[in-house]
């Protein structure tokens, strides 16, 4: 065997200590740099910072939920009108019972039933073994096994599933091609995850072609059931960017007035500037050095998300306003127009929030990519449009045969909004709407 060596150039951006610093900084949410800045002044006798923060301010409440916008209101006003997906704590327990045929039950099995509905994880895992349950309830193993067989039926689907394995094979169920999905799922998850396709290829003698396609099946199914559903309490927080409108005008405020109090220990530099001792003098100049720099991260922090805001109000200040639905925006292109790179972008907006007229909101929560050729004149979509119709069709629909999956699926790519049924179902679980089974009406 023959070893040859090649000498060959290449061009290579490498951040520097100090680059990676401002990037920290940058992405750091206001109460994180109210933090750092708090312990800079500790470690640094240079750096004089104060808290301008208020003794009674108060975070604002921010609960994961969708405010959509539909394009007509119900009376037919041009105008639209804006819906919030129920806020109020939306019962597991009766969103499962509406499903089960109770009078054919008995009493312990009714008994049964709620304790693997108490036992439930968050994501609508049942990991309590039935030896367990049936330990617990002094109850006989096989009829919890026979409950628990009957709650796996239940939807959303995969709900009960003692594992993320089982939970993806309960979904898989009745599809092509089951039997290879299946064994994917038992076998190969990890795989899957690190897409080493040619082992599965291998492994189940498919061509990669097919496994490919196997792939994108299970990578569409829900891993968590219960994602939507549930009585997660409101969340408190400073909002970190304060947008308000007044008089046809915006104003875009950072909330951080306390940054302006940053400053350089005059004393310390004096006695800098004044020392004998080359020691404690270089010891001086390289924490003025540091206080200096911390300053000017902080101002281009404020900076970059300014400028971030301003391009993020560009385009939905009709949806802030209630107006409009939330438009498609991708990183790229907050970045392209801000000239930054997309990177800096998604570490400016990392776990910060934006109070508007429309409440307070996660930052990126603002971005979504479209869905081809559902708007006016064939422009993309949001995701949040695409809810709003989904919420709408569900609303309008016959309580006495409400739509599958499926149909909402079809109804909507009559629309040009092209969607899977399992995004469908996805969507419907995150706006709190219950299955086909549970939605209908005698």
């Amino acid at each position: 065997m023959e070893i040859k060596t090649d000498i060959s150039l290449q061009a290579k951006q490498v951040l520097s200590q100090v680059q990676m610093q401002s990037l920290n900084i940058l992405s750091m949410s206001m109460t994180e740099l109210e933090e750092f800045l708090q312990n800079e002044e500790i470690e640094n006798p240079l750096v004089e910072y104060s808290s301008g923060r208020q003794e009674g301010e108060l975070p604002v409440a921010y609960r994961e939920y969708d405010r959509f916008y539909n394009g007509a209101s119900r009376e037919g006003d041009s105008r639209g009108e804006i819906y919030e997906a129920d806020d109020t704590e939306q019962s597991v327990e009766n969103m499962i019972m509406m499903q089960l045929p109770w009078k054919t039950f008995t009493e312990e099995q009714h008994r049964i039933v709620k304790f693997c509905i108490h036992s439930l994880d968050q994501n609508g895992y049942l990991t309590v073994p039935p030896s367990e349950i049936a330990e617990a309830l002094k109850a006989e193993v096989s009829e919890v096994e026979y409950i628990v067989s009957r709650l796996k039926e239940l939807e959303p689907v995969g709900i009960f599933a003692s594992s993320l394995e089982e939970c993806l094979v309960l979904q898989v169920l009745g599809m092509e091609q089951e039997a290879a999905l299946c064994t994917i799922i038992r076998n190969h998850l990890q795989d899957v995850a690190d897409g080493k396709v040619s082992t599965i290829s291998r492994r189940l003698k498919l061509s990669s072609v097919e496994v490919r396609k196997l792939i994108h099946v299970i990578r569409n199914l829900n891993p968590r059931p219960l994602n939507g559903y549930g009585g997660d309490r409101a969340q408190y927080v400073f909002p970190d960017i304060i947008l308000s409108y007044q008089d046809g005008q915006w104003s875009v405020s950072l909330n951080d007035k306390w940054a302006g109090n940053i400053s350089i220990n005059e004393f310390y530099v004096h006695m800098m500037e004044t020392a004998q001792d080359e020691e404690l003098k270089n010891y001086f100049e390289e924490k003025l050095k540091r206080a200096r720099f911390i300053m000017n991260a902080v101002e281009q922090r404020r900076r970059t998300l300014e400028g971030i805001t301003e391009g993020i109000l560009k385009r939905q200040a009709g949806y802030f306003l209630g107006k409009e639905p939330l438009k498609p925006m991708t990183l790229e292109e907050i970045a392209a127009e801000r000239e930054i790179h997309k990177s800096t972008v998604s570490r400016a907006i990392r776990d910060k929030y934006i109070l508007t007229p429309a409440g307070c909101l996660l930052i990126r929560d603002l971005f979504t990519t479209g869905i081809s050729g559902g708007g006016k004149a064939g422009e993309d979509v949001s995701r949040n449009t695409v809810k709003s119709r989904l919420k709408a069709l569900v609303d309008q629909e016959d309580k006495k045969h409400p739509c599958s999956d499926e149909q909402l699926a079809k109804l909507l790519e009559a629309e040009g909004m092209a969607i899977s049924r399992r995004t469908v179902a996805k969507y419907r679980m995150e706006l709190g709407i219950g299955g086909a089974f549970s939605r209908r009406e005698e």
